[in-house]
């Protein structure tokens, strides 16, 4: 298992340190925007979840593409990984058009479906019209970082979001407070800090392809060749994932709405503890990425048995890791509560809901190791598909409502009304694990 410990090590480590200076970027970011108060978080905070539904989509188009370039890399067929690629932008970018022109043109409207706050939807209509360009830049670098950590080239994604994270924080210090000869523009300065970040990015990874020192690789020529056969044979295993990811982040989105119903001081506190839960998810993004590059390689060369230890092992190691983290996050919650500009009562819900979502973490991490890395590694995205929205939809979404809408409970009662929904994912999953069903060769 030598090779085993390699590729673990050579892909989820950079992943994990990437994700880790991610979320603490993220955090300082978040707290530069709490010091200009509640209404500043919830109008941010609500574009971000317009943003996140467009990261899911590019996630679910990244992760079908993954399947392919997986089980060729296996196999060390470069020329199919760059066909894979080519086909899949032009998916994320259909996809970024659609977003472009809901954050610029609408976002108002956009806004008020969320909050009826005017302030909020004010603010939010500033931030959301200038990040609205960041969808291209970030679609086409979301899919080069993905193509990069497939093909065992993890360090370069790394390095190359370390360079726009840095700046994405130095320039919102600069411009949300005013520094030296930089103007003070609150949520705007943080959105121009984004946009340029974002642009630096997609110019590093644009370098990294005209290099050509990597497996990865894009032609003019390439983009000019659509094959529609071969593109409908990824898409039969990518569009379940992409409709996964979409249906899974209008689920989101309909949390994010009864947590604005319940009020300014709801929204705020879900801003929060969503950027303080990613800390314990920090992990997934590498052991996730190392099980679709693990098992899927080993399922493109025929390998049946090597893929399903691989993956066991794997699982292994998310149980303990996000029981660690979920510990780490309900002892230090009470010190980084400190730093936000709220007030007692939000600063006691946000706590109640950090520790529950922490204890819930290791639920949370085994179902996105198994269903998003493992399970889609064998191309057995239809099933995922039905698994994660059928509990979403049927089950998480309606005790949400119930719970926030009809009656009324406390934002932490919210969280707990989530809960049930994992707890049938983690058992629905095991069982499609255990089945071994999902181990197939999809490339042949």
């Amino acid at each position: 298992m030598n090779t085993f410990r390699q590729k673990l090590l050579n892909i989820a480590v950079p992943i994990t340190i990437q994700n880790l200076i991610s979320v603490g970027l993220n955090l300082v970011d978040n707290l530069m925007i709490g010091q200009l108060g509640a209404v500043a978080i919830a109008s941010v905070g609500l574009v971000n979840q317009v943003m996140f539904i467009l990261m899911l989509v590019t996630f679910g188009a990244a992760s079908g593409a993954g399947v392919f370039i997986s089980q060729y890399w296996g196999v060390k067929d470069t020329k199919n990984i760059e066909k894979t690629i080519v086909h899949m932008l032009f998916v994320t970018f259909s996809a970024a058009f659609i977003f472009f022109v809901i954050l610029f043109f609408i976002p108002g409207q956009t806004l008020r479906l969320f909050s009826k706050d005017a302030s909020v939807v004010s603010m939010g209509i500033s931030y959301s019209t200038i990040v609205a360009f960041t969808v291209f830049f970030t679609s086409f670098s979301f899919v080069m970082a993905s193509a990069l950590r497939t093909v065992e080239k993890a360090k370069i994604p790394m390095y190359i979001s370390l360079v726009a994270l840095g700046i994405n924080t130095f320039g919102n210090y600069l411009l949300i407070f005013g520094v030296g000869p930089f103007p003070k523009l609150g949520v705007a300065g943080a959105a121009i800090a984004t946009l340029t970040s974002r642009f630096i990015e997609f110019l590093l990874y644009l370098f990294v392809l005209y290099r050509k020192k990597t497996p990865v690789k894009i032609s003019l020529r390439s983009f000019l060749k659509f094959d529609r056969f071969f593109f409908a044979k990824m898409m039969k295993i990518a569009s379940p994932v992409i409709a996964n990811e979409f249906m899974w982040s209008l689920g989101m989105a309909v949390y994010s709405l009864v947590f604005a119903r319940v009020g300014t001081a709801a929204i705020a506190t879900r801003n929060i503890v969503s950027t303080i839960e990613s800390f314990g998810f920090v992990f997934f993004g590498g052991i996730g990425s190392a099980a679709v590059v693990i098992v899927g390689s080993e399922l493109g060369k025929k390998n049946f048995e090597l893929a399903f230890k691989s993956a066991k092992r794997l699982l292994r190691i998310t149980l303990i890791i996000s029981s660690l983290a979920g510990l780490a996050i309900i002892l230090l919650s009470r010190i980084i509560i400190r730093f936000y500009n709220i007030d007692d009562f939000i600063r006691t819900t946000a706590l109640l809901s950090i520790i529950i979502v922490a204890a819930a973490l290791p639920i949370k991490m085994l179902n996105a190791v198994n269903l998003v890395g493992v399970l889609r590694s064998g191309g057995d995205t239809r099933m995922v598909f039905l698994l994660e929205i059928s509990s979403l939809w049927l089950i998480g979404v309606p005790l949400v409502i119930l719970g926030g809408l009809i009656f009324k409970l406390s934002v932490p009662a919210i969280y707990i009304m989530m809960l049930p929904e994992e707890l049938f994912k983690l058992f629905v999953g095991n069982l499609r694990f255990r089945s071994r069903k999902w181990m197939r060769n999809v490339i042949e």
